[in-house]
């Protein structure tokens, strides 16, 4: 198998990468737990799960061959978003495999990194925003990264399937690529992810499938990866990098497949259809004791409620199915509890306080109905928490 080229800095500017402003661009320290070149190349073959069907894929190789633009979303949480090398920044493996791309399958045209990574958040959280977030931009190929995020129960194995689903349903018919991420501990979803993987027939690419027996035989330590118990190094984004130029090396060389036949019936039932995110922006809303606005850069148009501001409750009126709180959740005592009223019945409590958290979005399904209605929102304190702290970043609803 070929070593990838490192792509050289200028060319990675030249990406256009969306998103916050580059950072981390200075020349990153050698690691003292380097890997071999043998070692290296061992462990990219071994990520490869499965090529999936490449129809798709193999379309989008003849449109950049022909000098057309090519669109490649990432989708996923703080990993894809570039933590500890910088938000969307050169050394992340976004760019970088974006960068490939353009070195090895474009003639004249150019590759548009779309960052879409969110810190902090899961499949839930990216299946509301994948509309206006992802798919608007009608990108070519998709790579959904979500394996450290999620959890194991329903809710999770319910929106990744919906958040792959609604990539592939997309009129522009996308390549969808899945990647499974791995934490130092052994944590990973990556068994429910592939599930839906190979019953969709995507291609995958897995981080534990490389490192996992290297680490355990001491053939390879974890900071020649990582640099805390989940974050890549600026060499560990390289590798993953690498090992999606491998999976695009590997689907190029295959045979394209036949036409890609979406499943008539989906993998588990209830999926999230028509997810949105509602907020100042888009919603009508009485504020009652909040105040217009949130601290978050994804999510700027919630709604926060101040210590000592009274507890008259924040109204809205959405309508669908399903109902979400998105929220932040912060390890700190002088946050509390809100309750959420759906057409006057209370629907749910959330607690803003939470262990481990800092601040980072959080989701909660509150109400669900069998079919779509409307719904009468109204988010107060719990009494006794009137003079806490709660930040509401959005309202998630779906069909």
């Amino acid at each position: 198998m070929r070593r990838f080229s490192r792509i050289c800095l200028t060319a990675l500017l030249a990406l256009g990468c969306t998103g916050a402003a580059m950072t981390g661009c200075g020349q990153p320290e050698q690691s003292d737990f380097a890997l071999s070149a043998e070692l290296t190349e061992t462990l990219i073959a071994d990520s490869l799960v499965s090529t999936g069907n490449t129809n798709r894929l193999h379309r989008v190789f003849e449109r950049a061959q022909a000098g057309e633009d090519i669109t490649i979303a990432y989708v996923g949480g703080s990993i894809t978003e570039g933590f500890e090398v910088g938000a969307r920044a050169p050394e992340c493996f976004a760019s970088l495999s974006a960068a490939e791309f353009q070195t090895n399958y474009c003639s004249g045209g150019t590759v548009i990194c779309q960052n879409n990574g969110f810190s902090g958040t899961s499949s839930a959280i990216g299946c509301l925003r994948a509309e206006s977030a992802v798919l608007a931009s009608e990108p070519d190929i998709i790579l959904i990264e979500y394996a450290v995020n999620d959890g194991s129960d329903s809710l999770y194995q319910i929106a990744y399937e919906s958040l792959v689903r609604n990539c592939l349903e997309a009129p522009n018919a996308p390549a969808v690529i899945l990647l499974f991420t791995y934490m130092e501990q052994g944590h990973t979803r990556q068994e429910q992810q592939q599930a839906i993987g190979e019953y969709y027939d995507l291609g995958m690419i897995s981080v534990r499938d490389a490192i996992a027996e290297p680490l355990a035989d001491g053939t390879m330590r974890w900071r020649a990866y990582g640099t805390d118990d989940m974050h890549p190094s600026v060499e560990g984004h390289r590798l993953l990098a690498d090992m999606i130029a491998n999976y695009f090396q590997a689907a190029k060389a295959k045979t394209p497949d036949q036409a890609y036949t979406l499943p008539a019936k989906s993998l588990h039932t209830d999926l999230f259809r028509n997810g949105k995110c509602c907020d100042a922006s888009n919603t009508p809303y009485r504020v009652g004791s909040w105040e217009t606005g949130s601290h978050n850069n994804t999510f700027s148009e919630g709604f926060t409620h101040q210590k000592d501001s009274g507890n008259d409750p924040l109204v809205m009126d959405v309508t669908g199915r399903k109902l979400f709180l998105i929220y932040k959740q912060y390890s700190d005592p002088t946050w509390g509890i809100a309750e959420v009223y759906v057409n006057g019945a209370l629907a749910g409590m959330v607690a803003a306080n939470s262990p481990n958290r800092y601040g980072t979005p959080a989701i909660e399904l509150i109400h669900e109905y069998d079919t779509v209605q409307e719904m009468h929102v109204e988010i107060k304190m719990l009494d006794n928490h009137a003079k806490k702290s709660f930040e509401v970043l959005a309202l998630g609803v779906c069909e």
